[in-house]
């Protein structure tokens, strides 16, 4: 009688294979989750352009828009009739949003004084504005959005803000 011969892999060559294929799946896992750099930076740059978008909407209507951080997130203002502010409504742009999970807004200032709970900042009619910073952070990654008094709002990354 001849020798049977058998036909398969070694529970070794599996063990291989399997730690390869998780080696090749966790690295595929970190590159496509973004780190905290990316996720700062995008949430800031939404908000510095909502906050030009702001700015040109004042403009546009006419009428004064204020800007406030609540728990969480922000939210914008307009006058009622009453010449009371209330929280803006049907503005699918300029409405009241959350902030990114885990990004804080670390200080809002307005010409370099800040802004307590509640306080709003005004962009008014003319298109000018007071000069304003507002710190965000995620983890170690933090960003600033400067505007000016003429209403250009720019992004700042954590090594300009050093310099």
């Amino acid at each position: 009688m001849g020798a049977v011969s058998q036909r398969g892999f070694t529970l070794i060559e599996v063990l291989v294979v399997l730690v390869i294929i998780g080696i090749m799946v966790g690295l595929v896992g970190v590159r496509l989750m973004p780190g905290d750099d990316r996720v700062l930076a995008n949430e800031v740059q939404r908000l510095a352009l909502l906050l030009e978008q702001t700015r040109d909407q004042a403009v546009v209507s006419g009428e004064p828009i204020a800007f406030t951080v609540e728990q969480g997130g922000y939210r914008f203002w307009a006058l009622n009739e009453d010449n009371q502010w209330v929280p803006r409504s049907g503005d699918d742009l300029l409405k009241d949003r959350s902030l990114a999970s885990g990004v804080r807004l670390l200080a809002l200032r307005v010409n370099q004084a800040s802004l307590e709970a509640g306080e709003r900042l005004l962009f008014l009619p003319s298109g000018s504005s007071a000069p304003f910073t507002a710190d965000l952070a995620l983890n170690a990654a933090r960003a600033r959005i400067r505007g000016d008094s003429l209403g250009r709002v720019r992004v700042e990354t954590q090594q300009e803000m050093a310099e």
